[in-house]
């Protein structure tokens, strides 16, 4: 059962949501709990408020923006570049990691970057751009975002705010 049916089935039977009953806590520990997006140089990524996070494009999260934006990108390798929407390979995002690390004074994730882009996540980009795009972003998204309050990236920390649900408001 997806995250979207578990909480339509929550929602019918006229209960309040708990996030550890609709999103596999073991496997996404992160939310991203902001409507900002990331500045690097002249790219701009926007990850999504709600946007999950299992680590999957292979970077520790020692420095939330680089992580956040690496993770996004993976999920979905396309970014506003003075103001026009492209799509980046991997040695690309993998740059934008190490040069936030650079931005945040964190010469570690600066050189995993660099390690990135020289094939180490080559894995797990294939990973990502095997499946659908569509399936994979709805797997990394929490389901009706603006209906939860995300105290902090911790996901376990979200809390239902949902009003008008009954109505198919968001």
């Amino acid at each position: 059962m997806t995250p979207t049916q578990k909480l339509d089935r929550i929602l019918a039977e006229g209960l309040i949501p708990d996030i550890g009953a609709i999103i596999d806590l073991s496997q996404f520990k992160y939310v991203y709990a902001s409507h900002l997006a990331i500045r690097c140089g002249k790219w701009l990524i926007h990850p999504a408020y709600g946007e999950l996070s299992d680590g999957s494009s292979v970077v520790p999260d020692r420095c939330p923006a680089a992580w956040w934006a690496h993770d996004h990108l993976y999920i979905s390798p396309f970014a506003l570049h003075k103001g026009v929407r492209k799509e980046l390979s991997r040695r690309q995002c993998d740059m934008i990691y190490a040069r936030l690390g650079l931005k945040y004074r964190n010469p570690l994730v600066f050189l995993e970057g660099l390690a990135m882009a020289c094939g180490a996540s080559h894995h797990a980009w294939k990973q990502h751009r095997d499946r659908d795009p569509a399936e994979d972003i709805a797997m990394h998204l929490v389901p009706k975002p603006l209906c939860w309050l995300f105290v902090t990236h911790d996901i376990a920390d979200a809390a239902w705010i949902g009003t008008g649900i009954a109505n198919g408001n968001n």
